[in-house]
């Protein structure tokens, strides 16, 4: 549905909890009024467009739907919406249980008549929209301790996996704590495509609120602390120190090439050359990619592909090994000379 290229790019996203196709409908017309405020004529034509296709795909429902209702126009050659179409997609019996296990994170709209009923709608719009369709289908989830407990979580999802009575005190405390952590033991998955628990690595396990004084100079590297409580502050943080791990692995495989370009070996990682990872790209020899987010044209063909390791690195990066070597460094399944091909 929203990731379908041929459809254009994604501008509204509803997501319905059980909702009568009556009350689905007012909460569309809605969020149509709503849309009066926008900037532009242009855009608030664009949106007035949305929300009356999406109001009648809502009242066509039968029954009380569980479902994505999206909007998505193709772009002009100057990057600007067209002629925009409305689709329904039913949720899948994983996603229909996860409304109920989960919690989803953001404004939930209820029947104006009954604001305690158990369905709702969400709805995000414009950049917001891909956003959270990106993060329900694939965010990479993190780990985060709080004075309630254990949560596996992403921006806009998360999971209560383990009840503690306050935060840790000790670093042995934490590392208890951490140590017990396994997938499904008591890790759960938020996944909206498949039961995927996380796994504890280097980055992604942390402490949020106040801690003790003593415990945050004693933290390891490979755990964490932000002070905030904020959900999308918290999944801030995350995506930083993600972003960090991933430039010293980058960086790590720019040692290994340098070290066996000086033993006079035929590198198995290359760096800095678009022209040359096109090549291994082209000739399926290229079996990861760290590449910086400036380089949007590649990311999306590795991406859509999908038959790359792909990790894209944010920020400023010029004062790093990986933003020395050209902002792209790659690994080949096996040493290749690619002046060859």
């Amino acid at each position: 549905m929203a990731e379908s290229a041929e459809k254009g790019k994604l501008l509204v996203l509803l997501l319905s909890n059980g909702m009568s196709p009556a009350d689905f409908t007012a909460a569309v017309e809605g969020l149509k009024n709503q849309s009066k405020s926008i900037g532009t004529h242009k855009r608030r034509e664009l949106f007035w467009q949305a929300y009356e296709k999406l109001g009648s795909k809502a009242a066509s429902l039968e029954g009380t739907p569980q479902c994505f209702l999206s909007f998505s126009a193709a772009m002009d050659d100057e990057g600007k919406p067209e002629e925009g179409s409305a689709e329904v997609t039913e949720l899948t019996k994983r996603q229909r249980g996860l409304l109920g296990s989960v919690d989803l994170l953001g404004h939930k709209i209820k029947a104006a008549e009954d604001p305690k009923a158990k369905s709702w709608l969400m709805a995000w719009s414009e950049d917001e929209a891909q956003e959270a369709w990106d993060d329900l289908m694939g965010a990479e989830p993190c780990i985060y301790l709080t004075s309630d407990g254990v949560f596996v979580a992403t921006r806009y999802k998360r999971v209560l996996c383990k009840a503690l009575s306050g935060l840790p005190k000790t670093l042995k405390d934490v590392e208890e704590i951490v140590g017990d952590l396994a997938p499904e033991k008591p890790l759960r998955s938020v996944s909206f495509v498949g039961n995927d628990p996380p796994v504890v690595n280097g980055y992604n396990v942390f402490l949020v609120g106040q801690i003790d004084k003593a415990l945050g100079p004693a933290l390891p590297s490979t755990i964490g602390h932000v002070q905030s409580t904020s959900t999308s502050e918290i999944y801030d943080y995350f995506l930083q120190r993600r972003n960090g791990h991933v430039i010293g692995e980058a960086g790590k495989l720019i040692a290994q090439m340098v070290a066996d370009v000086g033993k006079g070996l035929v590198p198995v990682i290359g760096a800095g050359s678009t022209r040359d990872a096109s090549k291994a790209y082209k000739n399926a020899l290229m079996k990861r990619v760290y590449v910086h987010e400036s380089m949007g044209k590649f990311i999306d063909r590795v991406r859509s592909d999908g038959q790359v390791e792909l990790w894209v690195i944010q920020g400023d990066v010029e004062d790093t090994e990986f933003g020395k070597y050209g902002k792209l460094v790659w690994e080949l399944f096996y040493r290749a000379d690619l002046e060859a091909f």
